[in-house]
């Protein structure tokens, strides 16, 4: 059955594609502690003895990474298919492949099938870019930035309830796959259900897209006027947080380190932290971005918090743990919870109406890139001080935070939003 396409003029619920997202960074986050503890004994295993404890970084970083390299091969061609089929078959066909790809990570008992199964959960998720698309094609220009915050919410959300759920899955079910994968896929099964009967098609321009190679669109996309700065940030951004998401529990838990966490407490301390990251982006970009944004523009926005972000980010690893620990999180949540929306938003005013899912689409893949170039950088850094990944993140930060406030102008078309945009210099 055909289902009506959505306008602008009654746009439809977001409820479905926030759930999406939000389910998205669930089946990524809930499997965090999993993979950097047994994924190091997995690794070892695989390895056998003689192994090196920088071979073992290694691979417990490729093991998070693939699911980001399955998203960058995947996320701008589902976007490029949502410009020319419709973005609503695309999010029915990822939410299924997450229920095939959980079932499989709840049997998977080798490195192998760990890999694997991460590779079609990344697949799947490279939906992001078409539900970025989605919001994009049923709001006007100048209302993108509070509803691309919701999204962020959901981001934000599932980085809330992933570790913490994935902690407890694994301690009821006493450390095996089994619960927490049967538990992630029986949630993706939900949401399909949810897209089929409650998403419209968005993408009523759909019959002039073009069907296009990966790199002509790609050359296109970044002969846009003004995107190539924007796209180039928001990598550099992305590449900076992996530094965090892939090696913090092993901060706590390193014996070596000046505020280790004795190691029964690592996975719920470590689960709180990142929880505390989520709600804070949560409360954040669903709440206050519709404040903040809106009065500062989404350039100043974008400006002010990739600032506050690098000295935050490189403070992580020497501030104690517990509440002094809770407190830089919150920041941590704050600043990026902030800037991620405005510059989503202004990357799709840049983005031409017929190219909305494929730039948004490759939004997503060059996160993606981050997240498979980080894990691998980040853990060989580790190996040589557990300090080095959050400053090698936060010297990372300072470039887009440097072009924000250089090469951006309030000027340019895509930062037309700005308020007083003239008596900005």
């Amino acid at each position: 059955m055909s289902q009506p396409a959505a306008t602008n003029s009654k746009a439809p619920s977001l409820l479905p594609l926030i759930l999406t997202v939000f389910l998205d960074l669930l089946g990524f986050a809930m499997f965090i502690p999993d993979l950097q503890l047994r994924g190091e004994g997995l690794a070892t295993a695989f390895l056998g003895k003689p192994s090196t404890a920088v071979e073992v970084g290694l691979m417990v970083g490729f093991g998070q990474s693939v699911y980001s390299i399955a998203q960058l091969l995947t996320g701008t061609w589902l976007g490029r298919l949502s410009d020319i089929k419709g973005r609503r078959i695309v999010l029915l066909g990822s939410s299924a492949l997450s229920v095939v790809a959980y079932f499989l990570y709840a049997h998977a008992d080798t490195i192998w099938l760990l890999w694997l199964s991460r590779a079609l959960s990344g697949i799947a998720a490279a939906n992001l870019g078409v539900a970025f698309a989605y919001v994009a094609d049923v709001t006007k220009p100048e209302e993108r930035g509070p509803k691309l915050g919701l999204l962020g919410a959901a981001f934000g959300v599932g980085f809330i309830i992933g570790p913490a759920l994935g902690a407890g899955l694994l301690a009821l079910g006493k450390d095996s796959p089994l619960l927490l994968g049967y538990t992630a896929a029986i949630l993706s099964a939900i949401n399909f259900v949810l897209i089929y009967l409650l998403v419209r098609e968005s993408n009523t321009s759909r019959q002039d897209a073009v069907k296009k190679s990966f790199a002509t669109l790609l050359r296109e996309a970044l002969n846009v006027p003004g995107l190539a700065i924007l796209l180039g940030m928001f990598f550099m951004m992305n590449l900076a947080f992996t530094n965090l998401e892939t090696t913090y529990f092993r901060l706590l838990a390193d014996p070596n380190w000046i505020f280790k966490v004795a190691q029964e407490h690592v996975k719920t301390f470590g689960s709180v932290i990142l929880l505390v990251v989520g709600i804070t982006g949560a409360i954040t970009q669903g709440g206050l971005a519709r404040i903040i944004i809106p009065k500062l523009g989404e350039l100043k926005t974008v400006r002010v918090f990739y600032t506050a972000f690098v000295p935050v980010f490189a403070s992580v690893p020497f501030i104690p743990q517990y509440f002094p620990g809770i407190f830089g999180t919150i920041a941590l949540g704050f600043t990026n919870g902030l800037a991620m929306p405005s510059m989503n938003s202004l990357v799709s005013r840049r983005a031409p109406r017929e190219m909305q899912g494929s730039i948004m689409g490759l939004t997503q893949s060059l996160g993606s890139l981050a997240r498979i170039i980080g894990p691998l950088f980040a853990n060989w850094l580790f190996q040589h001080n557990p300090s080095y990944p959050y400053l090698y993140g936060a010297a990372l930060a300072t470039i887009p935070a440097v072009l924000a406030w250089v090469v951006l102008k309030p000027s340019d078309p895509s930062t037309d939003s700005e308020p007083s945009a003239g008596m900005v210099h």
